[in-house]
């Protein structure tokens, strides 16, 4: 009895370390059984958690974002991961490795599609798809450093876009790419790796038309998952 009394309260010693402004919304995201893109729903309006997630991006520190992301529930934990890549954390490869070994999931809603995926799987989606927001945060800024510099700042078009083109990034290419690598060495080198995360390397870098140089390296699990998505990117790169 005494056992089970002391067991029940390591969750609140835990996450005592958090402060009760984090802790609240910790709570708050805990609660709900899936996670939530910006945009949700056949009307595209914003996800109330998804604004609890940017709330919790503005007060946690990086000690607590990384509590969350390694103890917490699983939607938090999605959350909290995201936070950690938006920061550029240095937790972040011991994370992605740490969710491909505990092969933890959460189901996710995005517009209005909904499915389960594996946080493994989401940071990884984060990373690849970073490399359009760098591009498109690289043109936004072509494109107002060139209408300041035939003087247009004060015309309509510059005017009723600027404050439309407003995308940020903290990641450069050369960082996101060395990202990449680092993640198709730790999932390739690993023979239990799922399926899903596998298809996701070559369906994107097919779709990217990349061959990588270590494709060879995929052999394997399309041998043992029997995939047509790993056997295609296995035969564009062997042609």
């Amino acid at each position: 009895m005494r056992i089970l009394f002391f067991v029940s309260f390591i969750p609140f010693f835990s996450f005592g370390q958090l402060s009760p402004k984090v802790d609240k919304l910790y709570q708050q995201l805990s609660k709900s059984e899936r996670a939530e893109g910006k945009n949700i729903s056949m009307d595209g309006h914003e996800s109330e958690l998804y604004k609890l997630h940017l709330e919790l991006g503005k007060i946690a520190t990086d000690k607590e974002a990384e509590y969350i992301a390694f103890n917490g529930k699983p939607v938090a934990k999605y959350y909290a991961a995201n936070i950690l890549f938006d920061r550029k954390s240095e937790s972040l490869e011991k994370l992605f490795k740490y969710y491909l070994r505990n092969r933890d999931s959460v189901r996710v809603l995005e517009g209005c599609i909904s499915g389960v995926s594996g946080l493994g799987d989401e940071i990884y989606l984060n990373v690849i798809s970073e490399k359009q927001i760098i591009d498109q945060a690289e043109w936004e800024k072509k494109w107002k450093d060139s209408m300041i510099a035939n003087k247009k700042q004060n015309t309509p078009e510059y005017l009723n876009l600027v404050d439309m083109l407003d995308t940020e990034t903290n990641w450069t290419h050369k960082e996101i790419d060395s990202l990449v690598y680092k993640f198709d060495q730790t999932i390739l080198d690993n023979q239990e790796s799922s399926q899903s995360i596998v298809e996701l390397i070559a369906g994107f870098n097919e779709y990217e038309k990349i061959k990588l140089p270590y494709y060879q390296k995929l052999i394997y699990f399309e041998k043992k998952y029997n995939s047509k998505v790993i056997r295609k990117y296995i035969e564009y790169c062997s042609n």
